[in-house]
């Protein structure tokens, strides 16, 4: 056998996911392919995607020997989803999105993330199926008809498992409860860049027009490292002629409840010290940011937004079903941060007289309604706050349905005074990098507070 070198591999059976293979240029291991033309870093996973179904994706897991550390909360590989261009003419276009899934905001309930929190599966890699038909709608979609611009590009899923959105860094695990937990979400971030940009299984390195994007602490992923990936990417695909992010429900608020308290702002704070986040977000921002005890804030997109050297078009609601609950009507957990019990991840919806406003403002009473406007109006203020929002090539499409994450379902469709998230995002693609901001701006109308339904925008969901 030649040279053994080991290499990313296909998930191979994930109550195995640790029996890394090896695969040397004179002989090929079982259910892996090398290269022929060595040093053997292309590949044939055991388990192979329909290729009749084009949502369908193949599962890979990172290794050891070529992306060190890059490990889940509790311990398992990092690793994504890659389906192939559906047509030759876009073997060069890629959308890189980035899984999200909340974060964990202290020791213990980052153990229970790994462990027992949705069946970890937001916090270990050992349930992920090797193939997923899953991210196929709106902004991920592989119908032509309903997702134009982006429908048969290369796509890929990085898969989130570190708890604080791709950007922990901390060298050694902490060991809570006799249990080691990484935070190593930066390295994951890098790893899979890297063999998507090495291996010829990928061709990250041919790429011509690139998309990143996200959803959720996934589209604050996408915010946070937006000039970190175009830069690694761009410095191994000379070709790159564009490179623009719209990132889908990341722009959470640094914003107090409803009775004052900074909840979700602290919950952050917390998160960014034990994680040692700082090396891992916007750079621009840190060194903008003097007080090294305020670098936390770098974790928020308003702060980071303008920062960003790309085009960029926020997607947004500007009333966020999630950041209603979660952080406008949150609280923190009483023993914070230093929880008990593995199944506590805040405290969302925590006032009683708001629970059923917060899930949906039509719900809301008149003064009830009116707090949410003001919420909303911050957010808003938030945007029209930043650098980005007047900076050439930029654009915003903030509406005000009170959904989250609407990109990837039927809110691709939502539309204010007419125009469609879909068709906005398309415009903005497609336009010049020196296009002024206002011509790619659509903000929301603001919720009735005296007549029912309170929805203002006819294209929202009751």
């Amino acid at each position: 056998m030649g040279t053994a070198r080991t290499f990313i591999v296909g998930s191979l059976g994930l109550s195995s996911w640790a029996a890394f293979l090896l695969c040397g240029c004179a002989s090929a291991v079982s259910g892996v392919v090398c290269d022929p033309d060595c040093p053997g870093d292309q590949m044939t996973p055991v388990d192979t995607v329909d290729t009749s179904d084009p949502n369908q994706m193949q599962l890979y897991l990172l290794d050891e020997s070529t992306a060190p550390g890059a490990v889940c909360l509790d311990g398992s590989p990092g690793g994504f989803y890659y389906r192939p261009a559906l047509s030759p003419e876009h073997s060069t276009d890629w959308v890189l999105h980035f899984k999200g899934a909340g974060w964990c905001y202290d020791e213990v309930d980052c153990l229970g993330r790994a462990t027992i929190q949705n069946g970890g599966q937001f916090g270990s890699s050992k349930s992920w199926p090797n193939i997923s038909d899953g991210w196929s709608s709106g902004i991920l979609s592989a119908s032509c008809d309903e997702n134009p611009d982006f429908c048969d590009y290369n796509k890929v899923i990085l898969l989130y498992c570190d708890g604080l959105s791709f950007s922990g860094d901390r060298t050694d695990p902490i060991t809570v409860q006799g249990t080691p937990v990484h935070f190593a979400g930066k390295r994951i971030m890098d790893g899979i860049l890297s063999q998507l940009l090495t291996s010829k299984t990928f061709g990250l390195d041919k790429a011509t027009n690139v998309l990143l994007t996200g959803c959720s602490s996934g589209a604050l992923a996408a915010y946070l490292h937006a000039n970190h990936v175009q830069n690694t990417i761009a410095a191994s695909a000379p070709d790159m002629v564009k490179f623009r992010v719209a990132p889908d429900s990341g722009f959470f608020l640094y914003h107090k409840n409803i009775v004052g308290v900074p909840v979700y702002p602290d919950q952050i704070q917390e998160m960014f010290k034990l994680s040692n986040a700082s090396g891992g977000v916007n750079q621009k921002c840190i060194t903008a940011t003097t007080d090294p005890d305020e670098h936390y804030r770098c974790m928020f997109a308003q702060f980071v937004v303008g920062d960003i050297d790309a085009p960029t078009m926020i997607l947004n609601s500007a009333l966020d079903a999630w950041q209603t609950s979660c952080i406008f009507t949150a609280a923190l957990p009483t023993d914070f941060p230093n929880q008990s019990s593995l199944g506590t991840n805040g405290q969302c919806s925590a006032f009683a007289d708001y629970r059923n406003c917060s899930g949906n403002p039509n719900n809301c009473n008149t003064t009830q309604m009116e707090t949410m406007n003001g919420y909303q109006k911050d957010f808003v203020a938030a945007i029209q706050g930043s650098a980005a929002y007047t900076k050439a090539g930029n654009g915003v499409f903030a509406h005000s349905c009170h959904t989250h994450c609407e990109a990837l379902a039927a809110g691709w469709h939502y539309n204010i005074s007419g125009v469609t998230m879909q068709a906005a995002v398309s415009k903005w693609w497609h336009a010049a990098t020196a296009e002024p901001a206002v011509d790619n701006r659509h903000l929301p109308c603001v919720y009735h507070t005296t007549t029912s339904p309170h929805t203002c925008n006819p294209s929202c969901p009751g």
